[in-house]
């Protein structure tokens, strides 16, 4: 092709004799529209494939310390997040079909919703006439250099580099969306559900405006795999062989529709059901194995100190929890044998703070797979401004005594809230301070031993203010 130019923002990067050149066709995109398009600081433009993995163009270089998440450059609204490392295929570049690379940030971000990678079967879609959409921050015709826009073209043709040609006239990309994405709709008149998928990596073009080719990502995927770390193709293993797992489903419908804040998380609305476009759908009921989860802080036998201020003693619970199945679901945390508000969540890190009056308490963590197996964490006891509660021994159905399915005893007093409580063991526990979640006006107070009593239950609804961030699992 006569005249190629890599898409790239950088006026520098560009040969002296390529004219400014803007996008037509092209309209803003709305707020949290396509919002797995991202800004690589201002040059290039890029697609969040996973949580944590950025992909966009080799020629668009590594030296990244952040991607940028709004409609706009300078992430106003949106937010910038660091990356942890970036690296760009060996040999690639325009011209190869291996314009390749990518990005892993420094913390996933499970509030954007992901479009997948179009892999295997799905690929048959990528024909002549077949409308897809680019999606960047470049340069247009319709407003100034920086702002997130979106452009419906056909698909020309898939040469022999494995390079698509997508556009042409007056509907384009142009400098600046170097690296940015292309999607497709899986039509459900062509057998598919109507959700989307991505599959292009605007790579280079002449004229603006005239179509541009783009390395498509599929061709990649067992390097991106390999060296991200990542699986990067829930539906799919790396060579397109349909092996659906556990993300194989729930993928946007209308992911150009936005929805949500970038404040509180977008949203994409609807979303299909589990994928069945190359395969059967996933099923979990062939796993029998329990997730395992463990407590690794505190340590059972601890004893803190409230705070003179608060009355309170603050210390994080922590847990670790694997599954050799399909995945862990959720985690949830329980405090004297009872679920907390905010307690339960969907994805790693499992970490909780909280303020917890003088008194006992036992802690527990409850991980639940996929497939709806269950498993409890050891409790662990802890003691705040006195010892920690002793677990009762362990009669041979392997059972407290007088106790609960868990080993501790339910039978607490909580009739003295005024000066302390008196356990079992006579074990006096000082009435804990009020603290209400909601700005409730009369939380019940008791004892900080586990209890299955109405008054203990009001109380722990009550506690705390716990602080246990939920995450969208992907």
């Amino acid at each position: 092709m006569i005249g190629i130019t890599s898409w790239l923002a950088l006026a520098g990067a560009l040969t002296a004799a390529t004219p400014t050149q803007h996008i037509y066709g092209g309209t803003d995109v709305v707020s949290c529209g396509w919002p797995m398009t991202v800004s690589m600081e201002g040059a290039c433009t890029g697609t969040l494939v996973h949580p944590q993995v950025v992909i966009f163009a080799q020629h668009c270089g590594s030296s990244y310390g952040q991607v940028t998440f709004g409609e706009t450059i300078d992430g106003t609204p949106g937010r910038s997040v660091p990356t942890d490392f970036c690296r760009t295929y060996p040999g690639g570049g325009p011209g190869t079909g291996q314009d390749f690379a990518f990005c892993v940030l420094a913390e996933p971000q499970n509030d954007i919703p992901i479009v997948p990678i179009l892999m295997g079967c799905e690929t048959s879609v990528l024909s002549p006439g077949r409308q897809v959409v680019g999606v960047g921050f470049g340069d247009a015709d319709t407003g100034p250099y920086g702002i997130k826009r979106e452009v419906t073209m056909p698909i020309g043709q898939i040469d022999g580099n494995n390079e698509i040609f997508a556009g042409g006239g007056g509907l384009d990309t142009c400098q600046g969306d170097s690296g940015g994405p292309l999607f497709v709709q899986m039509a459900a008149s062509d057998g598919g559900d109507d959700t989307w998928r991505v599959f292009g990596i605007t790579s280079y073009g002449s004229a603006c405006g005239g179509g541009g080719y783009y390395s498509m990502m599929h061709i990649g995927m067992e390097w991106f795999e390999t060296e991200s770390g990542f699986d990067l193709t829930p539906c799919h293993d790396a060579d397109g062989t349909w092996n659906p797992t556990p993300d194989c489903g729930d993928f946007p419908l209308n992911p150009a529709n936005g929805g949500g804040t970038w404040a509180e998380g977008c949203n994409s609305g609807e979303l299909g059901g589990l994928s069945a476009i190359c395969g059967a759908p996933f099923d979990a009921s062939s796993d029998m194995d329990p997730p395992i989860v463990a407590i690794t802080t505190p340590s059972t036998g601890s004893m803190f100190s409230s705070d003179p201020m608060t009355g309170q003693a603050a210390f994080p619970v922590a847990a670790e929890a694997d599954d050799v199945g399909y995945g862990v679901d959720t985690v949830r945390l329980l405090i004297n044998g009872m679920d907390v508000p905010g307690g339960e969540l969907s994805a790693p890190p499992y970490a909780w703070n909280g303020g917890y009056p003088p008194g006992q308490y036992t802690f527990q963590a409850v991980a639940t797979d996929v497939a709806g197996n269950v498993t409890e964490s050891q409790i662990i006891y802890i003691g705040v401004d006195m010892d920690a509660p002793t677990p009762e021994p362990m009669d041979d159905s392997g059972t407290g005594s007088g106790s609960d399915e868990a080993g501790v005893g339910t039978s607490m007093g909580i009739d003295d809230v005024d000066g302390g409580t008196v356990d079992d063991d006579g074990v006096t526990s000082e009435a804990p301070v009020t603290v209400g979640l909601d700005g409730g006006d009369d939380p019940a107070k008791g004892c900080g031993c586990r209890s299955q009593g109405a008054s203990s239950a009001a109380w722990m609804l009550g506690l705390l203010g716990l602080l246990g961030l939920r995450r969208r699992k992907r």
